[in-house]
């Protein structure tokens, strides 16, 4: 993400060493120019690759636009086909995972925005709070189900690509109620694959804000996944915003260096609006609370 603050690739990696990274996570802010341009630095250290990369325009809009579990057939082939293309680049650069977003369930948005709303406006204990959300979760049983059949058909495609390339998919927990897969359909997804194929990658910033606008309490997908955690997006939080430097927000980062086992990946996705010191100072924090270490 913080490469969108930069039209020279090199500079961007020059920066990225500064700041103390190690490694970079190619994304979907990349477009084909951006990654011709840092593929062209060579002996970069690529940990992962978050499909789809790059973010190519398709016949159906961007590729980051489509989904895993559509009921467009059409759709749903050209999002196989970005994640095979991101396979591919993942290959081509050595890292080992591709990150992958299974879709979301056809609901109305609105319905979820409101809700937050009254959380910033800290009427979470309203009895409109409680209607919404109970409008949210009923619309939401009615309608995941068949989209999740489609995300496991689509993962099995993939996973035999992933196998035979020797990539590992992650598939990642997501910040908006109506995506595809909440905790109960991730326990249930992974179940259909082996762990050495298909992990589960987790977004702390995704999931404190599902936690604090009331569904499933953070610290309950570690319990349940904590044995097929592969990976770990760290940002910080400041109310219902996500993708902050980590250090300048108000995310419980002593839980989360608890549960994180050792032998993961781990990667910061610090928004590109987020001060430049702040960005430099990450490293630093996430060492202080002993999350990375050298």
């Amino acid at each position: 993400m913080w490469s969108l603050n930069y039209e020279n690739m090199s500079d961007f990696v020059r920066d990225a060493s500064e700041f103390g990274f190690t490694h970079l996570e190619f994304n979907i802010a990349l477009t084909p120019e951006k990654l011709k341009g840092l593929l062209s630095i060579g002996d970069l250290q690529v940990s992962s690759v978050h499909a789809p990369c790059p973010n190519v325009e398709t016949a159906e809009g961007l590729a980051s636009t489509l989904s895993l579990s559509s009921f467009d057939e059409d759709v749903r082939k050209l999002a196989i086909e970005g994640v095979k293309r991101t396979i591919d680049l993942a290959v081509e650069v050595g890292a080992k995972v591709v990150v992958v977003h299974a879709g979301y369930a056809d609901m109305n948005p609105e319905i979820e925005k409101d809700m937050r709303k009254l959380c910033e406006q800290e009427r979470m204990d309203s009895q409109e709070f409680e209607e919404l959300k109970d409008v949210l979760v009923k619309a939401r049983q009615f309608m995941a189900c068949p989209h999740v059949d489609l995300t496991k058909e689509s993962l099995l495609e993939l996973a035999g690509y992933a196998r035979s390339n020797g990539i590992r998919l992650g598939l990642e927990n997501r910040v908006n109620y109506h995506e595809i897969p909440n905790l109960y359909e991730m326990m249930d997804i992974l179940e259909e694959f082996q762990p050495e194929v298909v992990g589960y990658w987790h977004d702390v910033g995704h999931a404190e804000i599902q936690s604090r606008i009331g569904f499933t309490p953070h610290e309950d997908w570690f319990a349940a996944l904590g044995d097929r955690l592969i990976g770990v997006h760290l940002h910080d939080v400041r109310g219902l915003r996500d993708h902050c430097a980590p250090g300048t927000g108000d995310l419980n980062w002593d839980m989360i260096a608890r549960n994180l086992p050792e032998n993961i990946i781990r990667v910061c996705e610090i928004g590109e609006w987020n001060d430049p010191q702040a960005a430099r100072n990450a490293v630093a924090f996430l060492q202080s609370k002993g999350i990375v270490c050298w």
